[in-house]
């Protein structure tokens, strides 16, 4: 599905690539709050469709982790998450191997994987490092 390219879309996108370094993968609260600091007329039903769309376009991805919020991400590289349970961060994190579990389970088990969602929590490195 190609998704129409608009100056709302355009802002989601620039403020999810600044913000991922900073908080990792935001929830539509938290994208809502960061454009409405700037935009001010913009209502949070539209960054809503509009966060949707860009997914369904493949331009950003949804994140659905164990919390049950949903989040969005601009890298759509295959990767896993780290939540940090002190900060509540999320890292994307890019082991070698874990990517060839869906070639593991087709060749062990004959299943054809759709999708995978591996995720670890635990304490981030900014957190364990004494202040």
């Amino acid at each position: 599905m190609q998704s129409r390219q608009t100056i709302q879309k355009q802002v989601i996108v620039e403020t999810l690539e600044k913000l991922k370094h900073i908080k990792g993968h935001l929830s539509i609260d938290e994208i809502y709050n960061a454009i409405k600091e700037n935009y001010s007329a913009i209502s949070k039903t539209t960054v809503y469709r509009n966060l949707r769309q860009l997914a369904e376009a493949g331009t950003i991805a949804q994140v659905m982790l164990e919390d049950g919020i949903e989040r969005y991400d601009v890298n759509l590289h295959d990767h896993h998450h780290f939540t940090c349970t002190n900060c509540q961060t999320i890292y994307d994190v890019e082991i070698e191997g874990l990517l060839d579990f869906s070639n593991c389970l087709e060749d062990n088990y004959g299943f054809i994987t759709e999708s995978v969602n591996l995720s670890f929590r635990g304490i981030c490195k900014t957190c364990k490092t004494p202040q």
